[in-house]
């Protein structure tokens, strides 16, 4: 097979970051963000990340992108973190001053863009492909399908998850966009419930997976001049060979099917994760012969082939602002005028990650484990998907665990206060889309640097932390999860 080497258009090598402003210059980035990776029994390793900060550290960005597809989804995933921090190492200062329908616009017309380049990748590699096997070069795009020499598609695509946060003296305004279901999520630190709703954690994503109803009506309410033949969204059944002769999850109104939601392992339908949610799966009906999908998303850049059925690679924006200092100047102590910070977590993370959680034992794990490493941020982060890769090799058998990548942001306004106790440099953004597998890794962009991502994914920059290998084999124990990491 032709190896892929991405163009060097996409190697956003030509950085726009600067140093840190002098007066934050001692602040230690790592701990305010940060991400890793690991790659799971596939071949290749689908996952990419990315991470950017301002100078100023008013503008922060945690990107995570679970490819699909095999070497089609590392070069998706790759080409979009590579694309992602490119665009807000150019444009974070304008994004800054971005109302809701203009973030909403722009990332709309980014994704169309990420979309476009990761249809241009495959061609290039499908043309690699067929001169390696001197093959004829035509009819590589057929209407926006890239498909292979025999007539049909070149399947695999990328989730593509991005968090923005905007900080103000008094707010954190929090902008998310997503296609797929690369969830992230806003943990609550301090206090340990969020003010508005007393739970421990929100989701920030959209969740674009066959069991929405949204997505059903979405893709229902498509004309059918256009979209003469739609998706089915079906639920993964045991001895069924053909998917769309599984059962449906939503009858015409929207409503579920009651038969499998009262039953479902009655009915013999499978679950996908640890929380027994019922596998879904967006699938072409009886009578497509070409492009036959089966995908376990409702929205994805690339997978070109099944757009013409109701996929999209529109992504789903969301707006959120958290106080930084809670609202009563009378609380005892105080970080700013008498007032007690509010402290956050968010996490972005592929399914190799939430797959392996319930959702409020993620939030208390993350916090039982900020508290152990007393709030460093990498080493959390790293312990986090460590025990995460435990997880899935015990539920899901070390043949098959998928890969897992998680990005962390630390909302806490202490971090953002340079201090003479803070005497760590800076770790600069991430970029991380190496190949693990097929020796195309990719240089990353450091403040008009170059470095490389090590094969396991985790960022081992010399201005990292230091971490303390005796705290790292310890036993993490906390309330309602495995003791033993190890």
């Amino acid at each position: 097979m032709a190896m892929y080497e991405p163009n060097s258009m996409n190697g956003s090598n030509n950085s726009n970051s600067q140093p840190l402003n002098k007066s934050l210059s001692n602040i230690d980035i790592s701990q305010i963000i940060t991400g890793c990776k690991d790659q799971g029994a596939k071949q290749y390793q689908e996952d990419s990340f990315c991470t950017f900060h301002s100078p100023d550290l008013t503008f922060l960005v945690a990107g995570v992108f679970d490819g699909h597809g095999g070497l089609n989804g590392q070069v998706a995933s790759q080409i979009v973190s590579k694309l992602c921090l490119q665009y807000f190492q150019e444009n974070w200062q304008k994004a800054k001053t971005w109302n809701n329908q203009q973030w909403t616009q722009q990332m709309e017309l980014f994704y169309d863009n990420l979309h476009q380049k990761v249809r241009d990748e495959f061609i290039q590699l499908e043309i690699s492909r067929r001169k390696h096997s001197k093959l004829p070069t035509t009819n590589v795009e057929d209407k926006g399908v890239v498909r292979k020499s025999s007539g049909f598609p070149v399947h695999g695509g990328t989730t593509c998850s991005i968090v923005c946060v905007i900080r103000t003296d008094t707010k954190w305004r929090i902008i998310c966009s997503n296609t797929g279901d690369s969830d992230a999520l806003l943990l609550a630190r301090k206090p340990s419930r969020l003010h508005r709703d007393n739970n421990k954690q929100k989701h920030l994503s959209v969740d674009h997976s066959p069991d929405n109803a949204d997505e059903y009506l979405r893709i229902k309410n498509l004309p059918t001049d256009k979209y003469p033949i739609k998706l089915l969204f079906v639920y993964d059944q045991a001895n069924t060979c053909r998917k769309f002769e599984c059962p449906i999850v939503f009858l015409e109104d929207g409503t579920k099917d009651p038969k499998y939601v009262k039953n479902p392992w009655g009915n013999h339908l499978r679950p996908t994760n640890v929380r027994y949610d019922p596998a879904v799966y967006a699938v072409s009906p009886y009578g497509v012969s070409h492009d036959i999908t089966c995908i376990a998303m409702t929205r994805s850049l690339g997978d070109f082939y099944a757009h013409q059925f109701g996929l999209t690679n529109k992504p789903s924006v969301t707006f959120n602002e958290l106080n930084i200092y809670n609202d009563n100047p009378n609380g005892g102590g105080g970080d700013k005028g008498g007032k007690e910070a509010n402290e956050f977590i968010i996490t972005v993370g592929s399914d190799g990650v939430w797959d392996c959680w319930k959702w409020d034992d993620f939030a208390d794990y993350v916090n039982g484990v900020m508290t152990k490493y007393q709030n460093k941020l990498e080493n959390v982060c790293k312990t986090v998907l460590k025990h995460t890769i435990q997880r899935a090799k015990a539920c899901f058998g070390e043949g098959s665990y998928d890969d897992a990548s998680l990005v962390c942001v630390a909302l806490r306004p202490s971090l953002f206060e340079p201090t003479s106790k803070q005497s760590i440099p800076e770790q600069s953004q991430q970029n991380d889309s190496n190949n693990n597998n097929n020796n195309n890794n990719t240089s990353q962009p450091q403040n008009g640097h170059n470095t490389s991502q090590p094969q396991n994914g985790h960022n081992n920059n010399n201005n990292s932390i230091s971490n303390n290998d005796n705290d790292e084999k310890e036993e993490l124990s906390v309330k309602g999860l495995d003791e033993d990491d190890d």
